[in-house]
């Protein structure tokens, strides 16, 4: 047992160890652009000073081994006189680990230390490209190494204690908590990229080294046109934006407004998920910021038995009827995420702590992600051997935690909940009660029939989603033709959760130029509460009645 226990072990410093390096090689192959300069900012202070410790710990291991051989000399367990020659033989390890090994190990790891490897960070060059290992060892060897080395002649406490203060203050007042070595050996600690990053900077890089510089050829050669930056252009009409409000969003309201107004943005909505209390903060800035805002909210719903979405805009957002439906959105995603935890611990046998992770949840809501993060980050679980196999198959640990996520409570998983949505009709009621415009958000509108669509014009829809980031441009132009044909509002939108999600940027919504001019119809009333704007041909017609 004992045995095998050890050939685990080893096998998992392999793995470790191989991993590591094959991130160094995708740092140095393009990842470096992705990585980040270390800031002034709490968790990049925290993540330095873990590192740290870790370092300096295990070059006083010697030390410490040292204090335990000195206290079984004081209980008499050991002569008295092997006292000189341990502490000789202590002073010669700490040699070895903090001048040589410290430093050696950080030079074979590309820059990474046991510390910096196990909080993600890297000693780079300023510009973010890998360190010459010689400087990777002089940094080491003479900012940690020789000053422990000095102080273990010395052996007076109060000096270590200072010297740590003067590390931590160098760190503190430079901007990119550098110490003295790094200063001198122009060097900087940066935050690795995640591995979506790596193998993307990576990829990037290969693709250049793949088309060289040649002599020029006689023959044709076909070339790939690159891809169209126009999507990415921002636009000044952004109708799909989410704050802190919703369960998936990170930004609070003022600094939407900050990054709008950055981006000389003329007006946005902020449509939260089955919430409208970002209206009210956001109604107070749009004056102060000079950005004309249009209240708005998004809503789950169902037709039919099919899933889609729907947006509110226009709406008096003190209605109490959407405090109805924010309370029972809530309520029904506890009483899923219930369901999902038990499911899960009668499939698995894993017990989960509900309540923890319902006290962490500002939205009492416990998601097939925060299990996963749960399982993978508890050692015993993480040894099972259902759960290994995706540690073992995966190409890196995130990997991982996505296909087991998936594959547990994704659509046809065993622990899969779907909760029960209130119908679509009921939602485009409620909006055209509080005065509101209802929209079909562009989410998985591909996946909707044309006879479902003919429906939900039919249920008093008054326009569509559509241009979004990412729609295909067969999808744009069917919902372009139903628009025209069926008289609805044109919106575009970024879908913007926050800077968790980089795939989506404020202001990036896919709105061309010259299509801007159907959108600024539907936002036409946005300096004029109250008003209700009219779709192209129908400026003087009340459509259906519906206003």
């Amino acid at each position: 047992m004992d045995r095998r226990k050890d050939r685990e072990t080893v096998n998992t410093l392999r793995k470790t160890y191989a991993l590591i390096l094959k991130k160094a090689q995708l740092y140095r192959n393009g990842g470096w652009q992705y990585a980040r300069v270390l800031k002034r900012t709490r968790p990049d202070y925290e993540s330095h000073f873990y590192a740290f410790l870790i370092d300096l710990n295990i070059c006083l291991l010697p030390v410490y081994i040292w204090i335990i051989e000195f206290l079984l000399i004081l209980c008499g367990i050991l002569p008295p006189h092997v006292f000189d020659l341990l502490f000789y033989l202590m002073y010669g390890l700490l040699f070895l680990t903090s001048v040589i090994g410290l430093g050696l190990v950080t030079a074979r790891l590309h820059g990474q230390s046991i510390g910096y490897a196990y909080t993600g960070l890297k000693l780079v060059r300023r510009d973010k490209r890998p360190a010459p290992a010689i400087q990777v060892i002089l940094r080491q060897a003479l900012g940690i190494g020789v000053p422990l080395m000095v102080f273990g002649i010395v052996f007076e406490i109060w000096e270590m204690f200072l010297w740590l203060v003067i590390h931590m203050c160098i760190c503190l007042a430079t901007p990119h908590q550098q110490n003295l070595m790094d200063l001198l050996l122009r060097l900087v600690t940066v935050r690795m990229p995640d591995d979506a990053d790596l193998l993307k900077g990576a990829g990037q890089t290969q693709e250049t080294a793949a088309c060289p510089v040649k002599e020029p050829v006689k023959k044709t050669v076909q070339v790939r046109e690159p891809v169209r930056q126009e999507p990415q252009a921002v636009s000044p009409i952004d109708l799909h934006i989410r704050s802190n409000y919703s369960d998936d969003a990170q930004l609070d309201v003022e600094e939407i407004f900050k990054q709008a107004r950055a981006k000389n943005m003329e007006i946005i909505s902020i449509t939260d998920h089955n919430c409208a209390r970002a209206n009210a903060p956001a109604n107070r800035l749009a004056g102060l910021y000079g950005i004309q805002y249009i209240p708005g909210v998004e809503f789950d719903c169902e037709l039919e038995g099919t899933r889609l979405r729907i947006l509110g805009y226009y709406i008096d957002w003190t209605s109490p009827v959407f405090d109805t439906l924010e309370r029972d959105s809530l309520k029904r995603e506890k009483d899923a995420s219930m369901v999902r935890a038990r499911l899960f611990q009668e499939t698995t046998g894993i017990q989960i702590d509900i309540r923890s992770l319902l006290e962490s949840s500002r939205f009492q809501v416990i998601s097939g992600r925060d299990i996963t993060r749960m399982v993978f980050h508890n050692e015993e679980t993480r040894q099972l051997p259902f759960v290994r196999r995706y540690l073992d198959t995966a190409v890196s640990a995130r990997e991982a935690r996505r296909l087991f996520e998936h594959d547990i409570f994704g659509k046809g998983g065993p622990c899969y909940v779907r909760p029960s949505y209130p119908q679509a009709s009921h939602i485009i009621r409620a909006i055209h009660d509080a005065g509101g415009l209802a929209v079909l958000a562009n989410w998985h509108l591909d996946s909707l029939s044309p006879q479902e669509l003919d429906r939900l014009v039919k249920l008093g829809i008054d326009g569509v989603e559509v241009f979004m980031t990412g729609t295909t441009e067969d999808l744009t132009v069917r919902l372009l033709d139903m628009a025209n044909r069926e008289k609805l509002f044109v919106t575009a939108g970024s879908d913007y959760h926050g800077p968790a999600r980089r795939e989506e940027q404020l202001g990036v919504t896919g709105l061309p130029e010259k299509a801007e001019g159907l959108v600024r119809l539907f936002t036409s009333a946005a300096g004029n509460p109250g008003k209700t704007p009219a779709p192209a041909g129908m400026q003087t017609d009340n459509r259906k009645g519906n206003h």
